[in-house]
């Protein structure tokens, strides 16, 4: 009598992702805030990102969602109690075409942002391959780097 294990039966039924279809794509980033207008506004501003239609955004409360680019989003979901922020290394990165803007929107709003090793007020440069970046908080806390890595010659 022969046996197989459940994973070996769910492979021959085709039912277990292989190599070729396992491959997976980003779909979207939630975040919890406090105040989902101001993070709205602020990731409308500082990086000009842009609103698109929930379909959860029915009735007031509901996540909100932004477009980041290449079909991935940002959801932005209200809670009402303040978390506290992870460190820096645990953040996600936002690409723009150009640092300066952005940068010049920290100053004007009074955020600060800091280099690759903590230093406040700087822009790593010591990158390989010339992308600049940044690091900074949006109003919760969350850590987001900024990179022009849009400038970037293809790999």
């Amino acid at each position: 009598m022969m046996r197989f294990s459940l994973a070996a039966l769910v492979a021959v039924a085709g039912l277990m992702p292989t190599a070729a279809t396992a491959q997976a794509t980003m779909n979207h980033v939630a975040i919890n805030v406090t105040d989902q207008a101001r993070s709205v506004a602020y990731y409308e501003q500082a990086f000009g990102l842009s609103e698109i239609p929930a379909p959860l955004n029915a009735a007031p409360g509901h996540p909100r969602w932004m477009r980041l680019g290449n079909g991935v989003e940002l959801h932005i979901q209200a809670i009402k109690v303040p978390f506290t922020p992870p460190p820096r290394i645990i953040h996600f990165a936002l690409t723009v075409k150009d640092l300066d803007p952005v940068i010049a929107y920290l100053k004007k709003t009074g955020r600060t942002w800091t280099d690759y090793a903590g230093k406040v007020g700087e822009i790593n440069r010591t990158r390989t391959d010339g992308v600049r970046q940044i690091f900074t908080q949006d109003p919760d806390g969350y850590w987001v780097e900024v990179n022009d890595a849009a400038n970037r010659p293809p790999r």
